[in-house]
């Protein structure tokens, strides 16, 4: 069995959309495995350390989602290593990837090492969150400075759909085409309106997403 692989990257609710999808796979009956390049908190629930230890497939077959990584100590997880992510994508109908962080900000420009995408990646979504827009970069936009914006620089439609673009979808090398964008927290209608704006000024394609209450707090 060879996997569908998803990498998600950027900012505003990254996390959420991965356990979103994950659960809704596993409403087909599809097993899914849930990993990170970099480093993602460990979840409250279907943890399986890096180690892959005894009864992990049962835990598996039972639950038909786990999060595979190797733990840290500030309660984070991290890349479980190419053997365990080579059999993931063999074991799994889907294999979500969670490809950078951004300190739970809504927005946020790429590290000169980030985003880290598996090469077997099949699709890449870059999110941002609608909840930027009206807050200064120093409040919402994670290291905004890579694009030479001050601190008190108002988050515009304009200026967030700038971020986005020289912030992600530039950095983003031969994936690039295999992105969709992701337009989060289009919580009423006039965040909708906003962000219809915002997908016609990128140069990929693009959606807006809203999570109840309950979603939010899913992994």
């Amino acid at each position: 069995m060879t996997a569908r692989v998803e990498t998600y990257v950027g900012a505003g609710g990254k996390t959420t959309t991965i356990f979103f999808r994950a659960l809704k796979a596993r409403q087909l009956g599809k097993k899914v495995a849930v990993v990170t390049t970099t480093h993602m908190m460990r979840p409250r629930q279907g943890f399986v350390p890096g180690d892959l230890p005894a009864g992990w497939k049962e835990q598996w077959q039972r639950d038909g989602i786990i999060v595979v990584g190797t733990a840290l100590d500030n309660g984070k997880i991290t890349y479980p290593g190419d053997g365990v992510y080579e059999a993931l994508c063999e074991l799994s109908d889907l294999v979500l990837v969670e490809g950078d962080g951004s300190r739970r900000m809504p927005l946020k420009v790429m590290g000169p090492h980030e985003p880290v995408i598996p090469e077997n990646s099949d699709a890449v979504y870059c999110l941002a969150g609608l909840s930027a827009l009206g807050q200064t970069v120093g409040e919402a936009c994670f290291r905004y400075e890579l694009l030479g914006l001050s601190d008190d620089a108002v988050i515009t439609e304009k200026l967030l759909a700038r971020i986005m673009e020289e912030g992600c979808l530039a950095r983003l090398g031969t994936f690039r085409d295999r992105t969709t964008v992701i337009l989060n927290q289009a919580d009423d209608e006039s965040l909708r309106r906003c962000g219809h704006r915002i997908l016609q000024h990128l140069s990929r394609p693009g959606r807006m997403t809203a999570y109840e209450e309950e979603a939010r707090n899913l992994p």
